[in-house]
This record gives structure tokens, C-alpha cells and sequence, in this order.
């Protein structure tokens, strides 16, 4: 079981973590030689209306977001995307996450050549990918207990006041653009419940995100009379310790172990506990 386990999470999580993996070889071709990269990207007037994506060079639509400039930034770009892509991969399966991606790139790559924009950096299709996490889950609670809908309206706030600031506003219409394509893609592989106005596309394979074996998620409040336990947790991370629930289960554990023993699988447990604990 356990093998069967392990095969299950690589088989998982390989996708969004073969693409992070990727973006961050980038960083060191691009310090190595920059020129190195410069195939994958839009970038520069020779790259106007197209030019070299009509001639043939056609995988420029879809490979932009491999060209990352080394920088704190695009670092925490590459994190985000990992983390919060693993967990859209883990409700929609591996292979219409992989979709999304592709749509995330090809969809705003195409707007580029025909609205004449420099386009390059995974900036873009993680600001969509986190985005997309936080209409799923609204109410998550971040650090300091901030909902998830708040940190998603200032991340894309401050992203457009920093474009209008560097008069690039040409980007803030990919920028939408990303974001249109993430809602209309996650509406129709299942996503975005809470929100029937989104239109989901005919013929997309919706239905249930649960796929691949994926634990289900807990059901919204309206069937219960609460909130939902999804939406008043913190979202676990660096920025987070133990929980209260950490340590009641832990107190159980050791309870149990002085009375009547623990299973194989309860040790297990309370190590794991216990290493998280003093890691606080």
C-alpha cells in the first residue's frame, strides 16, 4: 500500500512540479547567457507583429513564460506557482491542469502578436494560477488570518498600479486576459461553483474536480449550516505553525500511548507531530 501510495503522489504531482522544476533551470541558463533564452520569448522589435511566430517560430506562443530574469521576485513567482498549481492539479487531475497551463500561455502569447507586446516571464500565469486558488477557496485564511480573497485583490492590484506606474498598459490587457482564460478554464474542468455566471465552455469535460484518486473536499456550508471547515482554515505553508488541531491530536496520541498503546501508523503520526511541534 505504501508503494502504491508514493507511485500515486509522483504520478500526481510531477506536472506542476516538472513546469516550477523548468522555470527555475531558467534562471540560471538566462545567468549563464541570456541570448540562450531568447528563442522561447516575445521580445524586442524583431519580434513586432509576429514576425518571427508567422514565419514559423509558432512555439514562441507557448514557451514565453520559460524566460525568467533572475530575481527575488520571479523566485517567489516560481514558489507560488508550485504550490498553489499542486493544489488545482490535485482537484482536476494532472491532465486538465496540464491543459490550463498550455491555455495560460498559448491564449495571452496569441494576444501579444497581435496586439504588438513583449511578452515573457511566468509572472503572468501565476498571478492567474493563485488567482484561480482563491476563487476556489474565498475564505482560506492566510497569515495573520487574512481571507484568501483579500491577498488576491491586493496581489492584483498592486500588479496593475505597477503597470500603470512603468505606462505599460498595454500588459494590463493580458494581465485580464490571463485571468479571463484561468476563470473560463476552471469552470469548465469543474471549478468555480460559487460563481453560475462564469460560462462554462460546451464540451469541456466538466463535472466533478475530484479526480485521479484525489480526496474529495469538504462540502460548503449551505448543506450543513456552517461555513466549512475549507474555508476557515489556514492554508498550511512556511507562514503558518502548529495548529490547535496539531495539538489536540498530538495530546490524544500520547494519551492512547499511555493506556492502551498506538498502532504502527499512529507512531508514524506522532513523530511527524512531534517534529512539527518543535519546529515551531
Amino acid at each position: 500500500m505504501k508503494a502504491v501510495s508514493i507511485r500515486w503522489r509522483l504520478t500526481l504531482w510531477y506536472g506542476i512540479v516538472l513546469v516550477a522544476l523548468m522555470c527555475g533551470v531558467s534562471l540560471f541558463v538566462w545567468a549563464a547567457s541570456p541570448d540562450a533564452l531568447a528563442h522561447l520569448a516575445l521580445l524586442g522589435s524583431e519580434y513586432r507583429g509576429g514576425g518571427e511566430v508567422t514565419s514559423g517560430q509558432v512555439w514562441r506562443v507557448l514557451t514565453w513564460p520559460l524566460y525568467n530574469e533572475p530575481s527575488i521576485w520571479t523566485v517567489i513567482s516560481i514558489v507560488m506557482l508550485w504550490y498553489f498549481g499542486k493544489e488545482l492539479e490535485r482537484l482536476i487531475g494532472r491532465t486538465k491542469f496540464a491543459v490550463l497551463l498550455v491555455l495560460l500561455s498559448v491564449v495571452p502569447g496569441v494576444f501579444g502578436v497581435l496586439l504588438n507586446i513583449d511578452i515573457a516571464g511566468v509572472r503572468s500565469v501565476e498571478i492567474a494560477i493563485f488567482c484561480l486558488f482563491v476563487a476556489e477557496y474565498p475564505n482560506v485564511r492566510f497569515f495573520f488570518g487574512i481571507p484568501a480573497w483579500v491577498i488576491g485583490a491586493v496581489f492584483v492590484g498592486i500588479e496593475v498600479l505597477q503597470l500603470i506606474g512603468l505606462r505599460q498598459n498595454e500588459r494590463i490587457v493580458l494581465l485580464f486576459v490571463s485571468l479571463l482564460t484561468a476563470a473560463l478554464a476552471g469552470r469548465a474542468f469543474g471549478l468555480l461553483s460559487e460563481f453560475p455566471w462564469i460560462p462554462r465552455l460546451a464540451g469541456a469535460g466538466g463535472g466533478s474536480p475530484q479526480r485521479g484518486g484525489a480526496p474529495q473536499r469538504a462540502k460548503r456550508g449551505k448543506a450543513t449550516g456552517s461555513k466549512g471547515r475549507d474555508f476557515d482554515r489556514v492554508v498550511a505553508g512556511p507562514w503558518t505553525g502548529p495548529s490547535p488541531d496539531d495539538h489536540a491530536e498530538m495530546d490524544r496520541l500520547l494519551d492512547k500511548m499511555n493506556s492502551v498503546g498506538l498502532s504502527d501508523a499512529e507512531r508514524r503520526r506522532l513523530t511527524e507531530l512531534g517534529r512539527k511541534l518543535r519546529g515551531s
